[in-house]
């Protein structure tokens, strides 16, 4: 996945490994003046928002388990 400006120029790469099945994508588009557009983040995620509420592929861990991520 990359992320760039309209000419190209300026980007960033994002690599994203198995079990990321979501992205979450933030921006200052809502903030007025010069804040506006200052900055993206972008957040991977194994599930989707309000998971813990709707158990939408919701990752569910027994005692001594683990689950990872891994992004780049």
């Amino acid at each position: 996945m990359r992320l760039a400006h309209p000419s190209g120029r300026h980007g960033v790469d994002l690599w994203l490994g198995e079990g990321t099945r979501y992205v979450q994508v933030f921006t200052g588009d809502t903030l007025a003046g010069p804040e506006r557009r200052r900055g993206v983040a972008v957040e991977p995620m194994s599930c989707p928002p309000d998971a813990f509420r709707s158990g939408t592929d919701l990752t569910v861990l027994e005692p001594g388990a683990t689950h990872v991520l891994r992004w780049a």
